[in-house]
């Protein structure tokens, strides 16, 4: 884990030794305390510039622990739904049942109906059809031909006119004639007696307004 973390993050040369870095051997590397003081420095400042860390003396070159972890990172997983996407879910999840619904529904009707055809044959059609109600037309019409006058049973009474009941239809249907005659009469009359009396108005108006022009004017 430690060496595929420097893999990832790179190697900071600062962190490691001087001679890992280099098989060379220097000759002047020995010769004073204060070039090595500042070769150390010169790395340390190298190693914060390009890696952001100072280099210590005891640095083994070992990755830094968790808790020296930027503050700005962050460790990245699985996220959770959002408000849309958990609304998209249930509304494709609602069509799906919708459909299944509209599946079963019309599943049912078509087993019916292979269900009535095993019973009662299935019906014609097309052509088929037509010719079937043609026959049946037929048949009806036959029927009905054969029948003949048996069928209609009257009375000679009844087709000649006769028969009390007869009579008293025809006596009731000439009082109702009268009655209607006579209001319509009546109705008549009355609008004739208002339009007279109207226009005698109207007569006496136009005398009294020729008198009043004649004693007015001469």
């Amino acid at each position: 884990m430690h060496e595929t973390g420097k893999l990832y993050r790179g190697i900071d040369p600062g962190a490691l030794p001087a001679t890992v870095n280099t098989s060379y051997k220097w000759g002047f590397a020995s010769k004073n305390s204060g070039d090595g003081e500042a070769i150390r420095s010169t790395r340390e400042a190298v190693g914060a510039a390009t890696y952001g860390r100072k280099v210590r003396d005891d640095d083994d070159g070992s990755p830094e622990p968790s808790s020296s972890r930027p503050s700005g990172s962050r460790v990245i997983g699985p996220a959770m739904p959002t408000a849309a996407d958990m609304t998209l879910a249930k509304e494709m999840n609602a069509e799906q049942e919708a459909e299944l619904r509209k599946y079963k529904r019309k599943r049912e009707k078509l087993e019916a109906k292979e269900r009535m055809e095993e019973m009662v044959g299935p019906k014609p059609v097309g052509k088929e059809g037509m010719l079937e109600k043609k026959r049946a037309k037929r048949e009806n019409d036959r029927a009905f031909r054969e029948k003949g006058d048996d069928g209609l049973e009257m009375d000679e009474t009844t087709l000649l006119g006769g028969g009390d009941s007869f009579q008293a239809q025809i006596a009731r249907r000439d009082a109702a004639k009268t009655r209607f005659e006579s209001k319509r009469s009546e109705e008549s009359s009355a609008v004739q007696e208002r339009a007279t009396a109207r226009r005698e108005k109207e007569k006496a108006t136009m005398d009294m307004f020729q008198q009043l022009a004649k004693q007015r004017f001469g």
